[in-house]
């Protein structure tokens, strides 16, 4: 507000009437002392007596008709003026304007009001921001989805009507299934990706939480994948404490997000780079998860890095790395997956307590991803 009111609307208008009443009172008190004086002459004065009562009961009805209409223009001023834009205001916005933007200068519960109108205005602008927003991310997210679809459908149903002429060689019937059962497993994973992408953001699901050893965990995951690395002729440096590492989590789903994380690392780099996969322990971690947050806390936090060597990721696309589907004409998803990897994996993150992120420089040769998790 520009200027605070020290009294409320309420005791203006009660102390507007009090004023009002004794200004009343005091008129008429003046009358009734002059009009006894004037009696006072007697009988030899009478005519001028009467004539001067007129004059004073005009001059009486003039002042409390004055009186009136100065009530009224200070209640319009302050009263009736301040109602009728809010109410003009909110006509607007039940039009669906909501670049209707109030003076806070009114007094009294009034100016209070069109601040509160005012945040309401904004409130409303950004949800309908934010709705259009979510609007184009999901006819993004659908085109995408049919895009991703339709390639391995395609392949499937050309191979298919190819098998159906039946005069192909066995080698070339299995050579067409083969193509067949790898493209329908690649839609199959896709679908599974997407199902879980929209389990993931409902606010019915749960996690299956329980402790475990977070360390046997990673290291279960990372000799699972260690023929990856061999066969793309990556060098691989698995840092992960020999003693167990406890907490509480989802097996299941947070080994999903370390099988997304070295997957994405094997399939966006060239051959013959360094790999680290390194889990950090909150006495030597940097533990960002807990810097930013709203309120303070000791909750303690791991690091688990998957880093490379690697090339750069674009400067266009470090920003859309965890967006479902991003699109573009060098678009990292598009080297290969389904383009809902990071997406998931950071909802698990998060649904965990903890958070995932990229960061362009872990040390001095690797960039990578960082996945931090509460610890018991």
């Amino acid at each position: 507000m520009k200027r605070k009111a020290k009294r409320n609307l309420q005791g203006f208008l009660t102390r507007l009437f009090i004023c009002a009443l004794l200004l009343v009172w005091l008129m008429l008190s003046i009358k009734d002392f002059v009009s006894g004086v004037m009696a006072g002459y007697g009988s030899d004065g009478g005519e001028n007596a009467a004539l001067f009562e007129g004059v004073l009961f005009t001059l009486t009805a003039v002042f409390v008709i004055v009186l009136i209409i100065g009530l009224f223009l200070l209640l319009k001023k302050f009263v009736f003026d301040p109602v009728k834009r809010l109410s003009a205001s909110m006509e607007k916005v039940r039009g669906g304007d909501l670049n209707v933007t109030m003076d806070v200068a009114d007094r009294f519960e009034f100016g209070k009001m069109e601040e509160s109108f005012n945040t309401m205005v904004q409130g409303l602008r950004e949800a309908k921001e934010l709705q259009s927003t979510n609007e184009e991310k999901n006819r993004k997210l659908y085109a995408e989805i049919a895009h991703d679809l339709k390639t391995p459908m395609t392949m499937i149903l050309g191979y298919a009507k190819l098998l159906s002429q039946g005069d192909l060689s066995e080698e070339e019937k299995k050579e067409h299934l083969g193509t067949i059962i790898e493209q329908t497993e690649h839609a199959n994973a896709l679908l599974e990706q997407m199902l879980e992408y929209a389990k993931l953001g409902s606010t019915e699901y749960r996690l299956d939480v329980k402790e475990g050893d977070l360390a046997e965990c990673l290291r279960q995951v990372a000799a699972e994948s260690y023929y990856r690395f061999e066969e793309k002729k990556m060098e691989l440096d698995v840092e992960i404490p020999d003693e167990a590492v406890l907490s509480q989590y989802d097996e299941r789903q947070i080994k999903r997000v370390f099988f997304n994380l070295i997957g994405n690392v094997i399939t966006h780099n060239p051959e013959g780079i360094k790999v680290r996969i390194v889990m950090k322990l909150p006495d030597n971690a940097t533990n960002n998860a807990s810097k930013g947050r709203d309120h303070e806390t000791t909750q303690e936090f791991i690091e688990i890095w998957v880093a490379d060597n690697g090339p750069l990721i674009e400067e266009g696309l470090k920003d859309q790395l965890f967006e479902p589907f991003h699109a573009g004409e060098a678009s990292y998803h598009r080297k290969g997956g389904s383009g809902l990897g990071l997406s998931v994996a950071r909802k698990i993150a998060r649904l965990h307590g903890g958070d995932l992120e990229y960061r362009e420089r872990l040390t001095e040769e690797f960039k990578g991803f960082v996945l931090t998790l509460p610890r018991k």
